[in-house]
């Protein structure tokens, strides 16, 4: 079974690219959300291998807040991404253990590089 990754990307371009570089690296994507909600939603139904996870989100909570709800119940490695440059979030995340940093626009090594970094050993592509 491929490796499973959540994507949590409120822009429908951003991560239609991020689902097609999955997708040709062998990576299976469990769901595609777009908001902190429905992410919850989606990691309860199936416990994702990893997240990639926009910081700025549409909606009442931003992906390190999601990911702090969703650390309450799940030891799932992240992968952040972001266009903007906002140190107190950086700061922030630096403290969430197994977890990662990417700005946009990812290009497909550096996501496959992180992936390597930070998917399960037990899971395999």
């Amino acid at each position: 079974m491929n490796n499973q990754v959540l994507i949590v990307e409120d822009c429908f371009i951003q991560s239609t690219v991020l689902k097609k570089i999955l997708e040709s690296e062998n990576y299976g994507v469990s769901a595609v959300c777009r908001s902190g909600d429905e992410a919850l939603s989606e990691v309860d139904k199936y416990t994702p291998d990893l997240i990639l996870m926009d910081i700025y989100l549409k909606g009442e909570m931003n992906g390190v807040q999601t990911v702090k709800k969703i650390r309450e119940r799940f030891e799932v490695p992240v992968i952040f991404i972001t266009a903007l440059n906002d140190s107190d979030l950086f700061s922030e995340i630096q403290t969430i253990l197994n977890s990662g940093l990417l700005q946009k626009p990812v290009s497909k090594s550096d996501l496959v590089g992180a992936l390597h970094n930070f998917m399960p050993a037990n899971a395999v592509a």
